[in-house]
């Protein structure tokens, strides 16, 4: 069984909302279907459950320009996924999403693209994946030796589920975005919370009554990337010197932004870690032992949950099986262009996010100019449109663990990605389409 569609979008997330948005507005009778694996849309935050789930950046960027936030500065994980949900019913988008349905593979051919499903395939010109970076599958799970002796619970947040901390003795290894987050959360309900971190993370506080705007939030964001790029050493100093948290055991050995920093939201991590029931340990896990974790130092953290908050592993496209006239594409043996397309692969379009910026003020601007794209082939009657394998050899822009890690799973080379929203802004608006680093065919 098979359907023929003009567009398939794979994945109901932000990027897959955004998507059909820009699509219905610049082509009312188009025929899209969103093909996602879970049963509701929301993406990463249909996901993601564990306790404290909230945005690490402003909401007034990570909103659609569209369809504005109401609510406060941060959203929470299940807020955020109501208004997406209400984003999509406010655009009767919501009845083209095909729910429960789990793509397996992409085949072009015969100017085609055949989408492999577990229910049924679907034929159409264009596919634009919104699939994230983020292995929704294979959590970052680091393995310590002696797993096997620990009696008690170990769970990543990624796969939180029903998970019970309640009056029991919880151990969170992590320092990143979600640590910070989940231990204000458990804290009240716990027995005790040990914080296993091997180093200290930069963390901004955030007034959850600052009330601001797009545009500002837009400049002040950049405009403290940038200064970050720029006065490292000054920036550094200036930080420590200004919040007392900072100190010889709290301080990162790295700049601001060389990583993205963590958000504590009306101080409420510091206040966390004031708390007689929370210790930080700055020690790296050495093996498990049955009643917890044993540090580096031998020390060993007792407790009933252990909580991995380690992250994720990257992954481009979802993780599916591509293939171009039966021959099977390895991501990383192509071309990036512009953060959107890969070279040999015509008409397939993909979402990617800044490191220094809101993922949803990407999404559209890429949503806008993939149908730029689009427009530009229907004039000139053109039927495919496929990156070239130009550019320089990929460098990560930030030095995150969990894109080191997969750097042999992203494109060799990279063709004009910038990491400035005002920049591509600029760019993709005034750029020719055909700028020579595509070739089209009628």
């Amino acid at each position: 069984m098979q359907d023929n569609i003009d567009v398939i979008i794979i994945g109901a997330g932000i990027a897959g909302i955004t998507t059909a948005y820009y699509l219905q507005k610049n082509f009312p009778g188009v025929s899209y279907k969103i093909l996602d694996s879970r049963s509701s849309a929301g993406g990463t935050w249909d996901q993601m459950k564990f306790p404290g789930v909230r945005a690490d950046n402003d909401m007034y960027t990570y909103g659609f320009s569209f369809n504005p936030w109401k609510g406060s500065i941060i959203g929470n994980g299940a807020d955020i996924r109501g208004y997406i949900n209400q984003t999509a019913n406010k655009f009767k988008i919501k009845k083209n999403i095909v729910f429960n349905t789990q793509v397996s593979a992409l085949s072009w051919k015969d100017n085609l693209w055949t989408t492999k499903t577990d229910k049924k395939n679907y034929t159409s010109q264009y596919v634009i994946c919104c699939t994230g970076s983020r292995d929704r599958n294979n959590p970052h799970l680091p393995k310590f030796k002696g797993e096997s002796k620990y009696k008690g619970k170990i769970v990543h947040t990624q796969n939180w589920g029903d998970t019970d901390f309640k009056g029991k003795s919880v151990t969170i290894i992590g320092s990143g975005c979600t640590a910070i987050t989940m231990a204000p959360s458990i804290i009240k309900e716990a027995k005790k919370v040990t914080l296993v971190q091997r180093s200290p993370a930069w963390i901004i506080n955030i007034d959850s009554q600052e009330k601001s705007s797009r545009g500002y939030k837009t400049f002040q964001v950049l405009k403290d990337y940038i200064s970050s790029r720029f006065f490292k050493k000054s920036l550094r100093k200036k930080i420590i010197a200004a919040d007392p948290y900072y100190n010889d055991k709290t301080t990162p050995s790295y700049d601001f932004w060389d990583q993205r920093p963590a958000s504590s939201l009306d101080q409420d991590y510091f206040r966390a870690v004031e708390s007689s029931k929370v210790k930080i340990e700055r020690q790296g896990v050495s093996n498990w032992e049955a009643t917890g974790v044993k540090l580096q130092d031998g020390k060993v953290i007792h407790s009933d949950l252990t909580v991995m908050a380690t992250g994720g592993n990257a992954q481009l496209l979802g993780g599916i099986d591509i293939f171009v006239n039966d021959k099977k594409i390895n991501i990383h043996d192509t071309s990036w262009y512009r953060g959107m397309m890969f070279s040999g692969l015509p008409n397939l379009f993909a979402h990617a996010g800044y490191i220094n910026f809101s993922w949803t003020a990407r999404c559209e601007i890429v949503s806008q100019r993939i149908c730029k794209t689009i427009k530009y082939m229907k004039k000139k009657e053109l039927s495919t449109c496929t990156a070239k394998y130009l550019g320089e050899k990929t460098t990560p822009s930030i030095q995150a663990n969990y894109v080191l890690r997969a750097m042999d799973k992203f494109p060799n080379r990279t063709y004009k990605f910038y990491q400035n929203y005002f920049v591509e802004y600029i760019i993709f608006k005034l750029s020719k389409v055909d700028d020579g680093a595509l070739e089209f065919e009628r």
